[in-house]
């Protein structure tokens, strides 16, 4: 009836997500994968990006409440180090207030950023910045949606993963969402 399409399609197991995943890269510039602890936010965007070679991952100390590590920021990036060998990990604040993407455009390079949540002005700038780079794909990994209401408007697509698979909504409706998200924590 000529209404837009809110929704894609839901995935159901952790082969299609992936495949999901592959899809959406080739198709958008920012995209944002959201979802609760343990749903494989950046274990499946990796594992997709397993053949993409400059892969950057921006890290974030804090979860997506704010809470530190579970087991401390070093083990983490050990790990997420573990889930792509030859990924560039940029941990700290002065790294991302001082990373500069515009030599990387071109290059086929992809910056996963790790949580929006906790993020100094200055690197929400630098986050501003990248998202609007030509030809850097990037994903923004969010827990929560309303962590992404600052830069919502630079989103392209989100995948939304739960437990039970994962939906593909476009970034209209999350927008949307955004606001309404962030009028209710005003």
């Amino acid at each position: 009836m000529g209404a837009s399409k809110t929704v894609d399609q839901q995935i159901i197991n952790k082969e299609a997500i992936i495949s999901k995943i592959r899809d959406i890269i080739r198709q958008y510039k920012n995209i944002a994968v959201s979802g609760e602890e343990g749903v494989g936010k950046i274990t499946n965007t990796l594992e997709a990006l397993q053949d993409t070679p400059h892969v950057y991952y921006i890290g974030n100390p804090v979860d997506y409440i704010g809470k530190p590590r579970a087991k401390g920021y070093d083990k983490y990036i050990h790990y997420i180090m573990s889930l792509k060998k030859d990924m560039h990990i940029i941990a700290d604040e002065e790294e991302i207030v001082s990373f500069d993407p515009a030599p990387l455009a071109g290059k086929d390079t992809v910056l996963v950023v790790d949580e929006i949540y906790g993020r100094s002005d200055q690197q929400y700038e630098k986050i501003l910045e990248i998202l609007g780079t030509e030809n850097i794909k990037v994903f923004i990994i969010a827990g929560c949606l309303k962590n992404i209401s600052r830069i919502v408007h630079k989103i392209d697509i989100v995948l939304m993963l739960t437990k039970d698979g994962g939906l593909v909504v476009e970034s209209e409706f999350i927008r949307k969402v955004c606001t309404i998200l962030k009028a209710d924590a005003s």
